[in-house]
């Protein structure tokens, strides 16, 4: 009787250890894929806002930053010649378009920077911009940034 009960024991003390075990296993792969979603989201939103900071950075010039319709226009010259640098969102994609300032404006001619699903930029007094990226389930993260030139 007893090599039975010191069986059946140690198979419930398997049986524990393997489901303590499969729990442990489950728990893990749950944070992970939470922390893996989080820092996609937190990547997406941030990297947007650094983007476009560092392009208004790069145009910062008297008079080549300006703001219209939720759109970043910076003008540039590249080899004498004037182009205009567009920075929006379209169809759920941050977007960049240059081009010459005497061609019409098309929001499908630009280039996919990102996937955002908002994007909005504005002049909030003179010389400081607000630029807000948003994403789907972690809200709008904001940045704001002082021109160096004040756009006269």
């Amino acid at each position: 009787m007893k090599p039975k009960t010191d069986f059946l024991f140690t198979m419930v003390l398997f049986c524990v250890f393997a489901v303590s075990a499969l729990g442990l296993v489950i728990t893990g792969v749950n944070v992970y894929g939470r922390t893996v979603s989080s820092m996609e989201k937190n990547y997406t939103s941030r990297t947007a806002l650094s983007y476009v900071a560092e392009k208004i950075r790069q145009n910062d010039t008297a008079g080549s930053v300006k703001t219209a319709d939720n759109m970043l226009c910076l003008s540039q010259i590249s080899e004498d010649e004037e182009y205009v640098l567009y920075i929006y969102e379209h169809e759920g994609f941050l977007m960049e378009l240059l081009t010459r300032p005497e061609l019409s404006f098309d929001p499908d001619a630009g280039q996919k920077i990102l996937e955002v699903s908002g994007f909005s930029v504005s002049e909030k007094s003179n010389g400081l911009l607000e630029i807000s990226a948003e994403e789907k389930q972690e809200g709008t993260v904001s940045l704001y940034l002082n021109l160096k030139s004040t756009g006269t």
